[in-house]
């Protein structure tokens, strides 16, 4: 039997993503129970980010809901996805389609997803980084330090308002804890002239990356900000689906792409785009979508398999969430615990979920 459940879950503080205000955060879970196994699968388009509404996702799915039960009991789920994937190209949907469909197999044989998906890879956890908001520079610098007693080597601080007082900070960080690993997310804020200058001024801190550091309108100049300056430059809000990811790899204008998978689509794309990475040289860092649960321990899992090892993944954005719909513990000392129970391992708190009918 196939059931859809909606989510509606408030965030502990209101925040600010590119030009994005985000208060809650919703999405539908999908649940498919057949001979005593039971899997799920999260579908969440995220606003500002996502193309398609999750209005449009729900009346796709309820249009296709007994075709979609049928082809997974008939054991026909491959043929079935790809003709509605190729009718309604929405990668959240798809995304959240394979994670239901993966969830089952894996738990009909009995092991994880990450044994499932990548046999040989042994790995329990994933290093995760912390996300650093800035106040004033005292402030900042308290909380910092609360992460990196929580076991964070990574933080990630987010830039692109106030260059002079962001500096400050950046600078006193880089003092107060010389081998902690600093990335720094512009959003997109900077003109081409501004993200020269603001880089070059902090190339003596050995920042790890600099995400997304121009104005789209400026994006065009990203491979001469290349040449023009040292500090790595990553892709995120840059990166799209497959077809877009192609030319973003052949022109060699980043170093890192962060991907957000379910921005991407199904498993095969998103290994697609780390082939395509990958043939360039370019590193591959996971980060979810802010999503429930599910869409965390996806991307974790993700993140052990295709992504790069030198660095440290998006993982530790459950903490942002008023509640969750499952309350098991998931950072451990500054990383993402996979969980070892067959397929995501993940027991639902249905209490915070309600059937669409």
């Amino acid at each position: 039997m196939l059931k859809y459940y909606s989510y509606r879950i408030p965030f502990r503080n209101p925040f600010k993503i590119s030009g994005a205000n985000y208060e809650f955060r919703e999405g539908i879970i999908l649940e498919f129970e057949h001979e005593g196994i039971k899997a799920v699968g999260e579908i969440a388009p995220l606003p500002g980010f996502s193309v398609n509404t999750l209005d449009q996702v729900l009346s796709v799915l309820q249009l296709n809901k007994k075709p979609l039960e049928n082809a997974m009991v008939k054991g026909e789920f491959p043929q079935f996805f790809y003709v509605l994937t190729q009718i309604h190209d929405i990668p959240s949907l798809k995304f959240g389609l394979d994670t239901l469909y993966h969830d089952y197999q894996s738990k009909r044989k009995g092991i994880s997803l990450i044994e499932f998906l990548f046999p040989n890879h042994t790995d329990k956890v994933v290093v995760s980084n912390a996300v650093l908001g800035i106040t004033d520079l005292e402030t900042t610098v308290s909380n910092a330090n609360k992460l990196i007693k929580d076991g964070f080597n990574t933080i990630k601080v987010k830039v692109g308002s106030d260059f002079e007082k962001e500096f400050k900070i950046l600078t006193a960080l880089r003092t107060n804890y010389p081998s902690l690993r600093i990335r720094i997310d512009a959003n997109q804020s900077w003109t081409f002239n501004e993200a020269v200058s603001n880089l070059k001024k902090i190339e003596t801190l050995n920042i790890e990356y600099c995400e997304e550091p121009l104005l789209p309108d400026d994006l065009h100049q990203i491979s001469l900000l290349k040449k023009k300056v040292k500090i790595k430059l990553a892709a995120d809000e840059s990166i799209g689906n497959k077809k877009t990811n192609i030319p973003l790899s052949m022109q060699n204008e980043f170093d890192v792409f962060v991907l957000k998978p379910s921005m991407i689509g199904s498993f095969s794309e998103i290994y697609v785009t780390k082939q395509l990475a990958d043939s360039h040289y370019t590193d591959i860092v996971f980060t979810t979508s802010l999503e429930t649960k599910i869409g965390r321990t996806v991307t974790a899992i993700l993140a052990t398999g295709w992504g790069a090892n030198n660095y440290a993944h998006g993982l530790a954005t459950g903490s942002l969430l008023s509640f969750d719909l499952n309350d098991q513990t998931e950072i451990e000392l500054g990383t993402y615990v996979i969980p070892q129970k067959p397929g995501l391992g993940i027991d639902l708190n249905y209490n915070y979920l309600k059937e669409i009918i």
